[in-house]
Formats: structure tokens, C-alpha cells, sequence
């Protein structure tokens, strides 16, 4: 069985390189884009099993945007996405109650900063959930 692939759309590199840190012992392939259209035109050319997605890119919502398109795309729709930020807490809010609605249409949310533990937890119990939905459904 070949590795699952997770690609990582974050600006940080600190935050990409610590993901891989956090990943890649656990037998993921991680990739990183620094930008949301460089991270979308490589969902399109390989998609990956899982997509963690910073919510603050060239603009402040721009992580939603991808998000929201993401779920309208016919291809990527049932892609798993775990979006990450340091916003919600800056900001007392709390985006994990919005998980699976219209208005944050993701799997799961991280707050950074990020735990290794809780990251890999949250990435397995995702990839998991995605083997055993039934296809369409995310």
C-alpha cells in the first residue's frame, strides 16, 4: 500500500515544516504550498487523501474561499480538509462547533498552536472516516 498523501496549503514555513515533522514519521507524504492557488492547481494535477488548509492566506478568509469551492468541485467535493488557524483563538472563536455546517464545510478544525498528538489523531480519524463513507458523501 503506498503512503497517503496530505498536502498542506499554509504561508508559514514553520508551520509546513512542522507539520512534515509531525506527518512524515507516521508514514504520510506530506506536500506543501505556500500559496491558495499554487495549493489549488496541485489539487487538481494529483489529489491528495487529505488537505489541511490555513483559513489566513493572501487575505484574511481566503481558506474559506478554498474551502467553499473545494466542496462545489464534482472531483475534490468528498476530499477531506482539516483547516488550521491561529484566528479563532485570538479572537474567542470557536470554529469547531461549525464543523460539517455550510458556514465551515471541513472535517475538522486545528487551532494553532498545533499539537502533534492532536494533528495526528485528527488526520487519522479523517482518512478514516473518508475509507468508510460511502462515495459522494464527505
Amino acid at each position: 500500500m503506498s503512503a497517503e498523501r496530505i498536502l498542506v496549503i499554509d504561508d508559514d514555513p514553520d508551520v509546513c515544516d512542522a507539520l512534515r515533522m509531525m506527518l512524515e514519521p507516521c508514514g504520510y507524504r506530506v506536500t506543501c504550498c505556500p500559496t491558495g492557488p499554487e495549493g489549488v492547481a496541485r489539487l487538481h494535477a494529483e489529489t491528495p487523501d487529505l488537505l489541511l488548509l490555513d483559513i489566513m492566506l493572501a487575505s484574511p478568509t481566503e481558506g474559506f474561499h478554498i474551502a467553499y469551492e473545494l466542496r462545489r468541485d464534482e472531483h475534490l467535493r468528498d476530499l477531506p480538509i482539516i483547516m488550521i488557524s491561529s484566528i479563532g483563538k485570538k479572537l474567542g472563536l470557536d470554529y469547531a462547533r461549525e464543523v460539517g455546517s455550510d458556514y465551515l464545510p471541513v472535517e475538522d478544525f486545528l487551532d494553532k498552536p498545533l499539537d502533534a498528538a492532536t494533528v495526528r489523531g485528527v488526520v487519522r480519524q479523517a482518512l478514516d472516516r473518508r475509507a468508510r463513507a460511502p462515495a459522494g458523501v464527505h
